[in-house]
């Protein structure tokens, strides 16, 4: 029977290791050094949840989001049926300012079957629309947001601009990122554009 863990055998394995290195060394440098909002951006959230928040079972005042995660645990009532539970360390924003008074906010949510594994929490406009920041690509069914967000959009997104514009992709190349997209909570989906420059 031949012996499988010969010298040849640690030495083929140490060239892979040695050229793997090699390689890494070469590719690797100053030029893979890339700032977090790079990371961020890079990151796609399929986003399975958007709702008002009628209330913080503990009235918010105890929640807080520190470093990109919840600081500790609340449960946020959205009707009499529903609820989420953020846990403490699940990573999320709080971009709703304005409080924690009834209706005011609205969770935006990464699913895994029942569990919040990323959230943000945003102002509800007058309305019950979403800001959302703009759009980067449409897909059959999802928008991907320059932030990296996806949500459904509907068939025809209302552009509300002073210029007029042949195509969402004319849009596109002319305003770059200088548009709002909205997400209307009654449809469930991105509606309308909104020009910024």
């Amino acid at each position: 029977m031949r012996e499988i863990f010969s010298l040849r055998f640690f030495a083929a394995i140490g060239a892979v290791i040695a050229s793997f290195l090699i390689a890494s060394a070469v590719v690797g440098g100053e030029s893979d050094v890339v700032s977090e909002e790079e990371v961020a951006a890079q990151v796609i959230r399929r986003i399975d949840l958007v709702e008002r928040i009628e209330r913080f079972q503990d009235d918010g005042a105890s929640f807080v989001v520190r470093d990109g995660v919840a600081a500790n645990g609340t449960v946020l009532i959205l009707d009499e049926r529903r609820s989420a539970r953020i846990v403490p360390g699940t990573p999320g924003e709080d971009r709703c300012p304005i409080g924690r008074r009834i209706g005011a906010c609205a969770l935006v949510a990464d699913l895994l079957g029942e569990a919040v594994v990323w959230f943000r929490l945003e102002p509800v406009e007058p309305g019950g629309v979403v800001d959302f920041g703009p759009i980067v690509s449409l897909d059959d069914d999802l928008a991907t947001l320059a932030d990296g967000l996806q949500l459904p959009y509907a068939p025809v997104l209302a552009r509300r601009c002073a210029t007029e514009f042949e195509s969402f992709s004319a849009f596109r190349r002319e305003l770059g990122e200088e548009f709002v997209s909205r997400y209307t909570l009654t449809e469930r989906r991105l509606t309308d554009v909104i020009c910024t420059g």
